[in-house]
C-alpha cells in the first residue's frame, strides 16, 4: 500500500482531465489497484467519456463510491438514461447503493421526465431504508415536482421526519410549475422554517412565470420588509426581470432596473443578461446596448441576448454586425448564437452569409440537432435556396413538428404546393401530430396551387385533429375559393366564421371580386369592410379602385381620406439585397444613400429598356383613382 500512496496523492491532486489521464498511465504501468479512486476523480472532473472507458476495462467491479461518482457525473451532463443503466448494473453486481447514490439518480429521472422510473427508484429507496434521509427525501420532492406529480411530492414532505428550507422550496416551485399559486403561497406561509431568500425567490418566480406581475411585485416588496430582513440576490432580480420581459411590462421592468442600480447589486453574467434581455424585449434597444457595453467580461450568453434583442427589434443588420464583432474578440458562438444568426440571414435574404454560417457549423463540428436543422431550412427557404433546404431536411435527425412545418412552408413559398402536401402526408404517416402552423402552410399550399378539393379536405382534417380554426386558416381557404372563382362559397364561409374576419380575409375576397369582374359584390363587401374598421392601407387602395369602377364617388372620397390617414401612420417599406456577401438596405424615397442618384438613373434606364422590349406594367392595383 505504501508504494501506491504517491500515485494516490497524484490522483487526488489532479485538476484537469489531462492530468488524470497521465496518472492513469502510471497506475497501469505500476499495476496498482487505484482504479476506484481514479474513477471518482474523473467523474469529479466531468470527464465522463474517459471515465466510462476506464470503467469498461476494470479487472473487478468498482466499489459503491466509484459507482455513485459515475452516476453523479452522467446525471449532471447526460446521457441521463446511462446513469440509470449504471444503477442497474450496480445492483446486478451486488454492490449496495448508499444514500449518495439516489439524489443524482432521481435527478436523471427528472431530466428524462420519467415519473415511472422515478417511482421505481422511490420503491428502492424505501426498501433499502433511505426514505428518512433528508438529502434523499428532498431529491424525491424535487423529482415528483418536476414530473408534475405535485400530490406525490407533498406526500413525501409530509412523511419526512425532518425537513428543511430546501424541502419547502422544492414543493413551492412544484406548485408554481403546475400553476397552483394559491397553494404555493399557502405552503410558503405555513412553512415551519425561516423563509430565506431561496424560498422567497421561488414564490416570486412562480408568480412571474404565470404573468402575475402585480402579485409578484407585492411578494418582492413583502420580502424587503420581512422580519428576517431578507435581501434579494442575483437570482431574485433575474426572476423579476425575466417576468417583466416575458410580459413586455416596461413600467415594472424599469422600476426593477432602478432598484438594481440604487442598491448597487453586482451585475453578474446572469443578471446582466437578464437586464439586456428585458430592455430589448420591452423595446428600448438603446438602453440594452448601454448595459451591454458597460459589462467588461461578456460571456456568450450576454452576446446572445444582445444579438437576439437586435433581431427581435427589427434590426437584423445590427445583429449580424454584432456577431462579427463578437468573433473578432474570439468569443466562441454556441448553438443559440448560430440559430439567431441564421434567423438574421433569413430576414435579410442573405443567402451567401447563410451558407457561410452553415459551413461554420460543419467546421466547428456542432451537432446537427433538430433546432439547428429547422433554422437552416427556414433560412434557405426564405433566401431562395429551396434545394439546400431540402438537403438539410432529409439529413435532419429526430424531426419534430416545427421542422416539418418549416419544410412544408418553404415548399409552399417556392410554388411547390403538391410537394408540400406530399411532405404533409409523410409527416402524418410517421405519426407526427400537426399543429395550427402546419395547417396554415398546408392550406396556403392548396391556395397557391389551385387545389380546391384538397384545401377543403385539409380544412376539415384540421377539425378532425381537434384544432380550432384560426383566422389564418380561414384566410387561406377564402383565398383558395376566391382564386377559383367560387365567390358565393367564399362569402358563405366568412359568414360561418367563428372568429371575426380580418383585413387579410377582406382583401382576398375583394381581389377575387376584381379578378372575376363581380363589381356589385365587391361594392357590398367594401362598404361592410369600411363599417367594420378592418380596412388596411392595401385594402383601402383596392376599395378606391373598386368604388371608382362603379362610379361610387362618395365612397371613393371616404376611402381617400382613410388612405391619407393610414399612409401617415404607415411604417416606411424596406427591402434588402445581398451582393458579394454584403447586405444593402433600401427604404422608400430614401435619398440618404451615398450613390442614390446613380441608382435612380440606372432604374430609369432599366425601365426604358423594358418598355423597348414590349413590357407593359400591370397598373390595376396602383391606385390610379386615388
Amino acid at each position: 500500500m505504501s508504494s501506491s500512496r504517491p500515485l494516490l496523492g497524484l490522483v487526488r491532486r489532479a485538476t484537469t482531465s489531462s492530468h488524470a489521464r497521465q496518472v492513469h498511465a502510471q497506475i497501469i504501468l505500476c499495476g496498482l489497484p487505484l482504479h476506484n479512486h481514479l474513477l471518482c476523480k474523473l467523474a469529479e472532473l466531468r470527464s465522463s467519456d474517459y471515465a466510462l472507458a476506464v470503467f469498461r476495462r476494470l479487472p473487478s467491479p468498482p466499489n459503491d463510491h466509484a459507482y455513485a461518482s459515475l452516476i453523479r457525473a452522467f446525471s449532471a451532463s447526460g446521457p441521463f438514461d446511462f446513469a440509470l443503466s449504471l444503477y442497474s448494473r450496480m445492483l446486478l453486481e451486488g454492490v449496495r447503493p448508499t444514500n449518495f447514490t439516489y439524489p443524482p439518480l432521481l435527478n436523471s429521472c427528472s431530466a428524462l421526465s420519467s415519473a415511472n422510473l422515478g417511482r421505481q427508484v422511490h420503491a428502492h429507496v424505501v426498501k433499502l431504508g433511505f426514505i428518512f434521509d433528508l438529502y434523499v427525501g428532498n431529491s424525491l420532492i424535487d423529482m415528483y415536482s418536476k414530473c408534475l406529480l405535485i400530490d406525490d411530492a407533498h406526500q413525501v414532505l409530509e412523511d419526512m421526519p425532518v425537513s428543511d428550507e430546501v424541502s419547502y422550496n422544492s414543493l413551492i416551485s412544484g406548485y408554481a410549475r403546475v400553476g397552483d399559486m394559491n397553494t404555493a403561497r399557502s405552503v410558503f406561509e405555513e412553512m415551519p422554517h425561516a423563509q430565506n431568500v431561496v424560498c422567497w425567490t421561488a414564490l416570486i418566480d412562480g408568480f412571474g412565470k404565470h404573468g402575475m406581475i402585480s402579485e409578484m411585485l407585492d411578494i418582492f416588496k413583502r420580502m424587503l420588509v420581512s422580519a428576517e430582513h431578507v435581501l434579494p440576490n442575483s437570482a431574485t432580480m433575474v426572476c423579476l426581470l425575466s417576468a417583466c420581459a416575458n410580459a413586455s411590462n416596461w413600467e415594472v421592468g424599469k422600476w426593477v432596473a432602478g432598484f438594481i442600480e440604487v442598491n448597487m447589486i453586482t451585475l453578474d453574467s446572469f443578471l446582466s443578461t437578464a437586464l439586456v434581455d428585458m430592455y430589448a424585449r420591452c423595446g428600448d434597444i438603446g438602453k440594452a446596448r448601454k448595459v451591454f457595453d458597460s459589462i467588461c467580461d461578456r460571456n456568450v450568453g450576454l452576446w446572445n441576448a444582445m444579438i437576439t434583442g437586435y433581431l427581435h427589434g427589427g434590426s437584423p443588420e445590427d445583429a449580424v454586425r454584432l456577431y462579427h464583432h463578437m468573433r473578432k474578440l474570439s468569443v466562441e458562438p454556441n448553438e443559440i448564437t448560430m440559430v439567431n444568426l441564421l434567423s438574421a440571414c433569413a430576414s435579410l435574404g442573405a443567402l451567401d452569409l447563410g451558407r457561410e454560417v452553415h459551413r461554420t457549423l460543419a467546421r466547428k463540428r456542432m451537432q446537427m440537432n433538430v433546432i439547428l436543422a429547422t433554422a437552416l431550412v427556414d433560412m434557405y427557404s426564405k433566401c431562395g435556396g429551396i434545394n439546400d433546404a431540402c438537403l438539410v431536411y432529409v439529413k435532419a435527425p429526430n424531426k419534430d413538428v416545427v421542422l416539418w412545418n418549416a419544410m412544408i412552408s418553404g415548399l409552399t413559398v417556392h410554388g411547390y404546393g403538391k410537394d408540400a402536401l406530399t411532405v404533409f402526408v409523410k409527416m402524418e404517416r410517421l405519426g407526427v401530430r400537426p399543429n395550427d402552423s402546419t395547417f396554415v402552410s398546408v392550406l396556403s399550399a392548396c391556395s397557391h396551387s389551385g387545389l380546391v378539393e384538397e384545401g377543403k379536405a385539409n380544412f376539415h382534417k384540421l377539425l378532425d385533429y381537434g384544432l380550432n380554426p384560426k383566422v389564418e386558416h380561414y384566410a387561406c381557404l377564402v383565398d383558395l375559393l376566391g382564386r377559383a372563382g367560387d365567390l358565393s362559397e367564399a362569402v358563405a364561409l366568412i359568414q360561418r366564421m367563428v372568429v371575426p374576419p380580418n383585413s387579410v380575409i377582406w382583401s382576398s375576397l375583394l381581389s377575387a371580386c376584381r379578378i372575376h369582374g363581380n363589381a356589385q359584390l365587391a361594392s357590398e363587401v367594401g362598404r361592410l369592410v369600411l363599417s367594420s374598421g378592418e380596412a388596411s392601407l392595401g385594402c383601402c387602395k383596392l376599395l378606391s379602385n373598386i368604388f371608382a369602377s362603379v362610379s361610387s364617388w362618395t365612397d371613393v372620397a371616404r376611402v381617400r381620406k382613410l388612405i391619407h390617414e393610414k399612409a401617415m401612420m404607415n411604417i416606411s417599406s424596406c427591402s434588402w439585397i445581398e451582393v458579394h456577401g454584403t447586405v444593402y438596405r433600401f427604404l422608400v424615397e430614401d435619398t440618404k444613400l451615398v450613390r442614390y442618384q446613380q441608382l435612380y438613373t440606372m432604374l430609369t434606364i432599366l425601365m426604358r429598356q423594358l418598355g423597348d422590349e414590349g413590357y407593359q406594367p400591370d397598373s390595376d392595383n396602383l391606385g390610379e383613382h386615388v
